[in-house]
């Protein structure tokens, strides 16, 4: 199977106080077959995650170092495609389903891979169904 998730799985993964049952699930339940794609932007937004989550006490710097070792181990392969065609695709995407450039992102991403989309985001969640990408859970 082929996998899209974004940073709000990754977060409730690790992140004491946003445990999800359904985050954990997906990733307890991957098999080595699985394919699991986040795109480029997924590295600085759950980095930026980290970031405040230390600012505001949630973590300490040692929780995060352990966190970031623990990200290597998902396996997770980064689609790096860039440029203005993808830029005028996010446009599209985001515009049409009313989302930031950011969750569009990941909504390409899934309708390009062929790929079914984990995200705990419910307007970005809404928009994958009005495409007809799959979601987990």
């Amino acid at each position: 199977m082929r996998w899209v998730t974004d940073a709000s799985y990754a977060a409730a993964l690790f992140l004491p106080d946003e445990t999800s049952p359904t985050a954990r699930r997906f990733f307890a339940g991957l098999k080595p077959s699985d394919e699991v794609w986040v795109p480029a932007l997924w590295w600085y937004e759950i980095t930026n995650v980290l970031i405040i989550a230390e600012r505001r006490k949630r973590v300490t710097p040692a929780e995060v170092a352990k966190i970031i070792s623990l990200y290597t181990q998902l396996n997770l392969e980064t689609d790096t495609l860039s440029g203005t065609k993808y830029s005028g695709r996010l446009y599209e995407i985001a515009k049409t389903g009313h989302l930031t450039a950011y969750d569009a992102a990941y909504l390409e991403l899934a309708m390009r891979k062929d790929a079914a989309l984990a995200t705990l985001d419910k307007k970005l969640a809404k928009a994958a169904n009005l495409s007809g990408v799959n979601l987990f859970g």
